[in-house]
This record gives C-alpha cells, sequence and structure tokens, in this order.
C-alpha cells in the first residue's frame, strides 16, 4: 500500500482545481460543481479566480448535490439528472429533510413517487410561468399535487411543497437557475430540454469525478459530499471500486484512482497566495481534519452560517478573509492564523482585485487582523 503525505495531497488538490495558474482549466471543479451562495455571488467568482473569466464552455447553475446550487458544465446536466435521482427517502439523512420523507413513506407514498408527480408539475407549470421565482413556482404547484407533498409550513403560513423535495424535483424537472444580476441572491426558473441518460453509468461518472476532485477519500467523504447516508453511499462507491486502490494518509486508509495515484505522488508543491471565496470546491470537496487540522482554526472557516472565504499560502489554508462593500470600494478584512510576510500580503492583492471587480467595485483595500 502506497504512504502519502498530508502535503502531497494538499499539492494534488491545488493543482487539479486549477489553482496553480491564473488562467487554468476548470473542468475538474466543473464536474463536481461550483456551489452557489448566495445564488450569485460566488460560483462565477470561483470560476474566475480558476480561468481568469467567465467565459467559456456554456454552464447551468442548477439544485444539483445536496440539493444545493451549483454551477455546472451544462453538457453534464443529463448526466446530473439521472444520477442524482433519489428513489427512496432513507437515502437521506435525516437532519437534510427531518422527518418528512419517513412520514411520507409510512402514509403509502414512496419517494420517488412523490419526486416525480412534484417534477411532472413543475414541467406544466412552466409552460404557464415564463421565468417564475421560487415563490411562484411553489404556489403553481402546490395546489395540484397530492397535499401530503405539500405539508403545512409554520414559518410560511402556507401548504406548500416540502423544501427539499421541492429543491430535488428541479432537478428532474430539468429547470436551471437564473440570477438576476441587478438584484443578487434573487433568482427564477428557466425549462431546458434533455435527452435521459443511464443512472448508473452517471453515478459512476459522477463518483469518479469526485475521487478526481477530491483525490485520495474514503466512503464517508463520498456520503457528505452527496449528501447520502452512508449505506446509501456505499452504493455508490461500488460503481468504481475495482478500479480503486488503497493508499496510506498520515496512517488512516483511503482509496485513489488507480489512473490518478501517479499524479498525487508526482504534484509540484504549490506556491503563492490565493483568496479563495466562501463554498469553494477546497474548501467543500475536504476532509477537514485534514485539511484544516487545527480544531479552531477549523471552526474558522467551517461555520452554521455564512462560512467566509479562506486565505491560501503555498496550498495551505492559513486564514479566512470576508468582505465589507462601500460605495465603489471592497475592503477585504483578513483573519490570519499566522504571521504573514510583506511579500505575501502583496501577493494576495491580486485575487483581491479581481473579488472587487466581480463585485462591480473600482477598488479593493485588504486589512490584516
Amino acid at each position: 500500500m502506497s504512504a502519502l503525505q498530508r502535503a502531497q495531497v494538499l499539492a494534488y488538490r491545488f493543482a487539479v482545481h486549477g489553482l496553480a495558474a491564473p488562467e487554468s482549466d476548470a473542468s475538474t471543479t466543473l464536474a463536481t460543481g461550483l456551489q452557489d451562495y448566495p445564488p450569485g455571488r460566488t460560483a462565477l467568482l470561483a470560476l474566475r479566480l480558476r480561468t481568469g473569466s467567465t467565459d467559456g464552455s456554456p454552464t447551468v447553475l442548477v439544485h444539483s448535490v445536496r440539493a444545493a446550487m451549483h454551477l455546472h458544465d451544462a453538457a453534464e446536466l443529463p448526466r446530473l439528472i439521472a444520477a442524482l435521482r433519489v428513489d427512496d427517502a432513507g437515502a437521506i439523512p435525516q437532519q437534510s429533510m427531518g422527518p418528512f420523507g419517513g412520514e411520507l413513506e409510512a402514509s403509502g407514498v414512496s419517494f420517488g413517487a412523490a419526486l416525480d408527480e412534484v417534477a411532472d408539475a413543475m414541467r406544466s407549470a412552466m409552460g404557464d410561468l415564463a421565468f417564475p421565482t421560487k415563490g411562484e413556482l411553489s404556489g403553481a404547484v402546490s395546489p395540484k399535487i397530492d397535499r401530503r407533498l405539500a405539508p403545512w409550513c409554520e414559518g410560511c403560513g402556507a401548504d406548500h411543497v416540502q423544501d427539499q423535495l421541492f429543491r430535488l424535483a428541479t432537478l428532474q424537472a430539468g429547470l436551471v437557475v437564473d440570477v438576476d444580476n441587478h438584484s443578487p441572491s434573487q433568482f427564477r426558473y428557466r425549462a431546458t430540454e434533455f435527452e435521459p441518460a443511464d443512472p448508473t453509468a452517471s453515478r459512476a461518472e459522477l463518483v469518479d469525478n469526485f475521487l478526481t476532485t477530491f483525490g485520495p477519500a474514503r466512503p464517508a467523504d463520498l456520503a457528505s459530499w452527496l449528501g447520502r447516508t452512508p449505506s446509501a453511499a456505499k452504493h455508490w462507491w461500488e460503481l468504481v471500486a475495482e478500479n480503486l486502490q488503497p493508499v496510506e494518509i498520515d496512517g488512516k486508509e483511503h482509496w485513489a484512482r488507480a489512473d490518478t495515484l501517479e499524479t498525487v505522488e508526482s504534484a509540484p508543491a504549490p506556491t503563492g497566495v490565493r483568496l479563495l471565496p466562501p463554498y469553494d470546491p477546497i474548501t467543500e470537496l475536504a476532509d477537514r481534519k485534514l485539511l484544516v487540522p487545527d480544531p479552531a482554526q477549523r471552526r474558522k472557516v467551517w461555520q452554521a452560517a455564512a462560512n467566509p472565504g479562506v486565505v491560501l499560502v503555498d496550498g495551505d489554508i492559513a486564514g479566512v478573509w470576508r468582505q465589507k462593500r462601500t460605495r465603489d470600494r471592497l475592503t477585504l478584512r483578513v483573519e490570519a492564523f499566522g504571521k504573514m510576510s510583506a511579500r505575501q500580503r502583496r501577493a494576495a492583492q491580486s485575487d483581491a482585485d479581481v473579488i472587487a471587480d466581480q463585485a462591480g467595485a473600482d477598488n479593493a483595500d485588504l486589512t490584516f487582523d
């Protein structure tokens, strides 16, 4: 069994995530998706920080992995629809959906049937609604489906499609998200046409993509990324298991794609300073303890809500940053985990300027705590 060091894994991720140069190829990260949260705020920025531009091959923003919004290569949409379909509520962790899935199936409605009914109603509603908001689409769909699929919501004061079911159904309906550039965080749905893909082959391809982007992993890492229970993720893992090779990282067994292992072992040591947005693939496809060994620092990177951006120094997370807009000026406040040299601070300005420009600001100021 090959033995890998943490530094080798971080070097591989830095390279494969397209962070080694300002005009890199983002196809690997687009294959697993760039999370967009809040809508319109993070995915295009993460793409631009890798490629130098948001132009390129067509992309789509959809509720994909964990039913969260992700930016993907548009050509991958049929395979995402096929791979991420959920037929059994037991495949989704309860913390993601609460008791709804179990209660639904106990009432005699399978989750797959519920998903189909809501997706069909969405496609039908899109014939009358041009580019509906989430509220408009939910308002059109909820009265037309089995009432068990649209329980009373105390927070909204209305009966509507359960939220997780709604988001999963948008993907099955082939709906993509268009963000309103003039009103950040506001979005509407748009219908697309797609050819059905094979679910088993699509899932195997998605696991392969995950292992390429993540590097050596364990089934639990796949479960966390997919938003599936460990037992459900194990079925996905088995689709590619014969092509994996065991490796040891800091004394723990992981598995790597056999065809990428040499690349992991020989990845060049990362250099330079990079500023990455909140929910960047570097932090979202991650063994958090491996990526940030210090528990106190880890709590600063991954928070209950509103994660900060992160600072990479030579491939290691060396701090976090948050932004504040004042008219045409964007201030990025960096909290470094250790001392950053004057040279490293100056090197961060390049990404800060990109972040400001993407936000529509004329200038970027960097401050360091």
